[in-house]
This record gives C-alpha cells, sequence and structure tokens, in this order.
C-alpha cells in the first residue's frame, strides 16, 4: 500500500517546500517509487523547483505535479506519496489531513517563537485526530537546525518533555539547500562542501520514517 506523508506547517520560513522535495529524492533513492504533490497553488515551490530542473536537463528523479493534475494511474504502484501543504493551511484543511496520510510531519525551526507555533498546531491537530480515530500519525523534524551548538538538540528535548513526537534526525541549515533551489536539483549534487552533509540528515530522516 501506498504510504502518504503530508508536511504541513502554519509557520513561514521553516523550509517545507525543501524539505518535502528532498525527503521525496532520499525515499527515491531507498529504491521506492515516489510521487511528490505540491498543493500550494499560490507559490508552487515543488512544481518550480521541478520546471528549473528540467529547464537545466537535469530533471528530478521523481515525479512532481499539481494537487488538480493528480490522476488515479499515477498512483497506481506507488510506495510514497509525499504532499506539499498549502502554505499556512486553514484549520479546516488542516483537518481534513488526519483522512489522507498515513504521517503528518510538522517541520519548525529551533527559535523560541517557531516551537511556540509548533505547539499551538499539535495544540490543534492531536485531539483533532484521535477524535477521528483515524490512521494519521503526527510527528515534528527540526528543520534549519544551526550547524553548530546543541540548539536542535535542546529543542527536540523540549518538544520531547511537552509530549510530542519528535523526529530524532535534526534537518541543518546549509547555504547548500538555497544553491539546490537555485538549480532545481537535490543538495547531493550541488557543488557545496556540505552537500555531502546535507544529504545525508534527509536520507538519515528518510531511513527513520520508512
Amino acid at each position: 500500500m501506498t504510504r502518504v506523508i503530508a508536511i504541513t506547517s502554519e509557520k513561514g520560513g521553516v523550509g517545507k517546500s525543501t524539505l518535502a522535495v528532498h525527503l521525496t529524492g532520499a525515499l527515491h533513492g531507498r529504491g521506492l517509487n515516489t510521487l511528490l504533490v505540491d498543493e500550494d497553488d499560490r507559490v508552487g515551490s515543488g512544481l518550480r523547483w521541478a520546471q528549473r530542473a528540467l529547464a537545466a536537463g537535469t530533471p528530478l528523479p521523481f515525479g512532481v505535479v499539481g494537487a488538480d493534475d493528480v490522476k488515479p494511474k499515477m498512483l497506481a504502484g506507488l510506495d510514497a506519496l509525499v504532499l506539499d501543504t498549502e502554505g499556512r493551511p486553514r484549520r479546516k484543511e488542516l483537518r481534513q489531513l488526519g483522512g489522507r496520510a498515513d504521517l503528518i510531519l510538522v517541520p519548525s525551526g529551533v527559535s523560541p517563537l517557531e516551537l511556540d507555533a509548533t505547539r499551538e498546531l499539535l495544540e490543534f491537530l492531536t485531539p483533532e485526530l484521535d477524535a477521528k480515530g483515524g490512521r494519521a500519525q503526527l510527528r515534528v523534524v527540526l528543520t534549519r537546525v544551526p550547524p553548530v551548538g546543541r540548539a536542535g538538540e535542546e529543542a527536540r528535548d523540549a518538544l520531547v518533555r511537552d509530549g510530542a513526537a519528535v523526529c530524532r534526525t535534526l534537518v541543518r541549515q546549509y547555504a547548500a539547500y538555497q544553491r539546490a533551489a537555485e538549480a532545481g536539483t537535490l543538495v547531493r549534487d550541488v557543488r557545496d562542501e556540505r552537500a555531502a552533509t546535507a544529504w545525508a540528515d534527509v536520507q538519515a530522516l528518510a531511513e527513520e520514517l520508512v
């Protein structure tokens, strides 16, 4: 059966679409048949990423489609379907995720304001999912983590103390991700001394989730 992973956040600037593109790529790299659905029709970061890749003659190794372009035949035989949800979705749309996804990933930065926004979203989503008795699991993944220091570990420990389910993997912040976005490629394929380290973070996250 296809595993559906939805990535959503009410806080901008947490690297939601960057995570969606790279997680889909890392799952594909594990031998899974994957598809990324870009549901953010206002920005369309995933679709723009794929378009830049095509323009450069180096298409992404997995499909990227808009929400309105999903066809049943695209879903046949898929191992993993990644949903890059609308940026700052309405609460009604958040409620519906519990019936659509097996796993809801909430990316969060490590600053106090970002952690507070994440806690508020979890406080809303957790009872909603419990009330529906749905299949969806809810987990936080810390992104844009400073590579130096223990800010990531401290943020993760604080969320865990609050009862949140948090991924062990920390996705650290490297300029290589920006270069990947500009080139329309995966971070593993850019020329940057930290590219391999950045890609290793995403691979570790994919291994943890699947």
